[in-house]
């Protein structure tokens, strides 16, 4: 009779760990399902996410262009202005250059005139061995 209890007893175990295991196996497949929902919609907000970004960067990358094109023009309207200022600039010297060389051949002159007359002074101030000596002995 004990082995009767021990059979019905091990088949009535064995049916609840079935049935146990059954239970287990429907939450996981739940589980499982949950979280494929969660990772598509991580996945689609992720997409939306990055689709958004790359929109901003391409925004951002056409209005660098734009004031790339507007200061080059800028550049390009400005160069022949620059230029023309740098000719008349050079065109005025060229005209000038007479007045330039008379003003510096009178600051020469100057100059010139300068050292004699200096060079005259000192030698009366000298005596006549520093004269005889150039300088070099006596005062």
């Amino acid at each position: 009779m004990s082995e009767k209890k021990n059979a019905h007893t091990t088949t009535r175990n064995a049916k609840t760990t079935a049935t146990k295991a059954k239970e287990t196996a429907e939450k996981a497949k739940d589980t499982a399902n949950d979280a494929e929902a969660t990772v598509k919609t991580t996945a689609k907000t992720t997409a939306a996410s990055a689709a958004h970004t790359a929109q901003a960067a391409a925004d951002k990358a056409q209005v660098a262009a734009e004031k790339a094109v507007a200061t080059s023009r800028t550049v390009a309207a400005q160069a022949p202005k620059k230029a023309a200022s740098a000719a008349g600039t050079v065109w005025m010297a060229v005209k000038g250059r007479k007045v330039l060389t008379a003003a510096a051949g009178a600051g020469a002159a100057a100059a010139g005139a300068t050292v004699v007359v200096l060079r005259q002074r000192a030698a009366r101030r000298r005596r006549p061995l520093a004269r005889l000596t150039g300088g070099r002995l006596g005062v």
